[in-house]
């Protein structure tokens, strides 16, 4: 007798592929990340100090919570992944430590009163960066990680993930 992979109710969903729904899962989460992002930028656009430090403090808590629960749980999977020619853990390790601070770093300036004009720039950086880490994601390591993930670090995540 083989090993048959066992469906689970938090991962199967309501029918179709388990696969594309468990990346799913992954996306939502990135999406929601996204959006909190975007609201933002957008009460940034319209210079509503308020709102941007509520928003970007959001964002802050939201990203910390996810990428802690992408370290705890999707980096073993992605060593189990093994993907040729990278270093996953490494390199992502590196991915959310720069996003994290420049976040924290753009939190502390809004938080002392710096104009959120003067921060552009880094608001600019933060953008980019979150930009080409959320294609890495979709691209390389969800799909990579997704077969490798056990039960308990798709219920790290699935407790973890942002809602929209």
């Amino acid at each position: 007798m083989g090993h048959r992979r066992r469906l689970h109710a938090h991962r199967a969903g309501a029918g179709g592929d388990l696969t594309q729904q468990n990346i799913e899962l992954l996306l939502s989460a990135q999406r929601a990340l996204r959006s909190r992002f975007d609201d933002f930028r957008h009460a940034l656009q319209h210079d509503d100090r308020t709102a941007i430090e509520v928003s970007l403090v959001d964002f802050d808590q939201h990203l910390r919570r996810w990428t802690e629960a992408e370290e705890q749980a999707l980096l073993p999977a992605l060593v189990r992944a093994n993907i040729p020619g990278r270093n996953a853990p490494r390199e992502l390790r590196v991915e959310y430590v720069q996003i994290r601070e420049l976040t924290r770093y753009l939190v502390r300036q809004i938080t002392e009163g710096i104009r959120p004009n003067d921060l552009l720039g880094f608001v600019d950086n933060l953008d980019r960066r979150l930009r080409a880490h959320e294609l890495e994601m979709e691209k390389v390591y969800y799909p990579a990680a997704e077969s490798k993930l056990t039960d308990g670090e798709w219920r790290t995540l699935s407790e973890a993930r942002p809602e929209p």
